[in-house]
């Protein structure tokens, strides 16, 4: 059963749960200090730079950057949802996870939902196995196995358009859910089977459990499209799942790379020649969804599509929306004539091997092949566009070096065109953020320990003090919840982005270095002072006889004169 968990209990089930226990249950953790040690499990490294806090409830790998508390490991390690991970630690702790009426009542629709895909499926395999002589004929002349079609759970609708339903209410099925099931159509004489006439591929979440179907014609001149597709249902949602992942993410897990095809046919031939690591995106340009998905799995990527035009740039896009993510994305090249069902139709497995060792980099690729339509400008204002959006900043100036250096250009010419300064003769960006605001990382590590600091700093300063956008994040989470101090652990719960969590929990280990807690307060104000001076400033410029900004400029400097004159020199100097 699906659940719903309202927050009161998971910070109970953390608050019981201590993370040194946890996490010592998958590998020894070595005293260091008040802290734990061990080598990262989330990269390779040969000095350990993985610490936890059992003080705190947290953990953080200073090598890879990774952190969470107890739930957000179990979530990492072994790659399984947030209500799985809950559910392991409630049962560690002996609390019953239970639901209100109304999400039971909710759940127990989609569970229902869930049964009826269950039982279509089992329904589509008897077809097969029943009725499926031409079936059987279409699918041996693709060469695919009978193995394959066991494992995929690959089926036949009928063509009739009651089959489906008079089988499931024959399973004691209500007939007034089948509307929200996304297998039937209205007509005058009522609902009736969507698929029909077709062989089935259901489509599988990641734990294997059916929640859609696709259907693809037995003979070309059959009436409708090609393929048809399951809608959005309460289990469902296009662009959520990758089809074959339930098979092959252990595989995916073991290589440390997938190969990503678009199609069912696709995937199926890949399957049937040992490409065991192959999911495929369902038709569909790769969606965030997909991507965070198997980025559980591996952050290394082949994108095998189509050989024609429209393949090609579709996998520049999605090997864009990949790099986006910080996963490395090759390109595999086909012929122009061929998709990867058609290849390895006529070519032996070895040849697309050779095809995989060569696959190239998105940078690489554009610069050599041609078949995306775009002239040099055009490839690099979509490289451009990719820089602008990748989150984390090192792999963003990782990328421009590589894009400069393939197309043969300046960083300085790319550093242009990006939101990213440059730093003239350096080569490099300028100066770190995290250091240019040091005084709102320090402050904030002193109100995350001290629940009178952040009483203190709350009456003083609202969120625009913090002028690093990280940082006032991080401040906003402790204004709306400041009964969360001094329980880090379910203070991380409430960092929804991963890269605020990661710092947050950073913050919360580090111990304060530069200033003490006035010397912090006092230095953020100062900077924001000093920025709204600097806006006054430049408004008086274009309008020199306004009083109200002459005013607000005098009051901004005096409210800097008030400030001790030696965390004005630390801070500015």
């Amino acid at each position: 059963m699906i659940i719903l968990m309202e927050q009161d209990k998971i910070d109970r089930i953390l608050e019981l749960t201590n993370i040194v226990d946890v996490i010592s249950s998958y590998f020894p953790l070595k005293k260091a200090g008040t802290n734990f040690k061990a080598l990262c499990p989330f990269h390779q490294e040969k000095t350990p730079s993985f610490l936890v806090s059992e003080k705190k409830q947290i953990y953080k790998c200073f090598g890879c950057g990774k952190a969470g508390n107890a739930v957000s490991f179990i979530m990492d390690y072994e790659k399984i949802s947030f209500l799985e991970a809950m559910k392991k630690l409630a049962s560690r702790v002996g609390i019953n996870i239970e639901t209100t009426e109304a999400a039971a009542k909710k759940h127990s629709r989609r569970d229902l939902i869930y049964k009826i895909y269950e039982l279509a499926c089992a329904y589509y395999r008897q077809n097969l196995e029943e009725h499926g002589a031409g079936a059987w004929r279409y699918l041996e002349a693709r060469n695919i196995s009978r193995e394959t079609v066991d494992s995929l759970q690959i089926g036949l609708a009928l063509n009739s358009f009651s089959g489906l339903k008079n089988y499931l209410l024959q399973n004691h099925i209500n007939e007034q859910i089948l509307p929200r099931t996304g297998l039937f159509s209205s007509g005058e004489k009522g609902l009736f089977d969507t698929f029909r006439d077709r062989i089935i591929f259901p489509i599988h979440s990641v734990t294997g459990k059916v929640v859609a179907f696709g259907g693809r014609v037995l003979r070309d001149d059959q009436p409708g499209g090609k393929y048809i597709n399951s809608p959005t249902t309460e289990i469902y949602t296009k662009g959520n799942e990758l089809y074959g992942l339930f098979r092959t993410r252990f595989e995916i897990s073991r290589q440390d790379s997938a190969i990503i095809c678009e199609g069912y046919t696709d995937f199926l031939r890949l399957y049937e020649k040992g490409f065991a690591n192959t999911v495929a995106s369902l038709g569909t340009s790769l969606t965030t969804t997909q991507i965070h998905l198997l980025a559980r799995y591996t952050s290394n990527v082949f994108l095998l599509y189509d050989g024609d035009p429209a393949g090609i740039n579709a996998a520049v896009k999605a090997a864009g929306n990949l790099i986006k993510a910080g996963i490395a994305a090759r390109i595999i090249s086909l012929p122009p004539e061929d998709d990867p069902d058609s290849f390895l139709l006529k070519q032996d497995p070895e040849k697309l091997r050779n095809l995989l060792q060569q696959a190239k980099p998105l940078t690489e690729f554009l610069d050599k092949d041609n078949r995306t339509g775009l002239d040099v400008k055009g490839k690099l204002d979509l490289l451009v566009e990719i820089i602008n959006e990748i989150g984390d900043e090192i792999g963003r100036e990782l990328f421009v070096k590589e894009v400069a250096e393939v197309f043969r250009i300046s960083e300085r010419a790319l550093f242009s065109r990006i939101k990213i300064p440059y730093v003239t003769g350096r080569n490099k960006p300028a100066e770190s953020k995290l250091h240019k605001f040091r005084e709102e990382r320090e402050l904030l590590k002193h109100v995350l320990n001290n629940r009178e600091y952040f009483k203190k700093v709350a009456k003083e300063l609202n969120p625009d003090y913090f002028l690093f956008k990280i940082y006032k994040d991080i401040y906003e989470i402790l204004i709306k919840y400041p009964e969360k101090i001094n329980q880090a652990g379910a203070m991380l719960e409430y960092a929804t982005e991963e890269t605020t969590r990661n710092l947050l929990a950073e913050l919360l280990i580090e111990d304060v270095h530069e200033y003490d807690f006035m010397q912090a307060l006092q230095a953020v104000k100062l900077r924001k002072y000093q920025k709204d001076l600097q806006v006054v400033t430049e408004q008086l410029r274009s309008d020199p006889s306004n009083k109200e900004l002459l005013d607000n400029k005098n009051e901004l400097k005096r409210l800097i004169l008030t400030l001790d004159k030696k965390v004005v020199r630390k801070t500015l100097y």
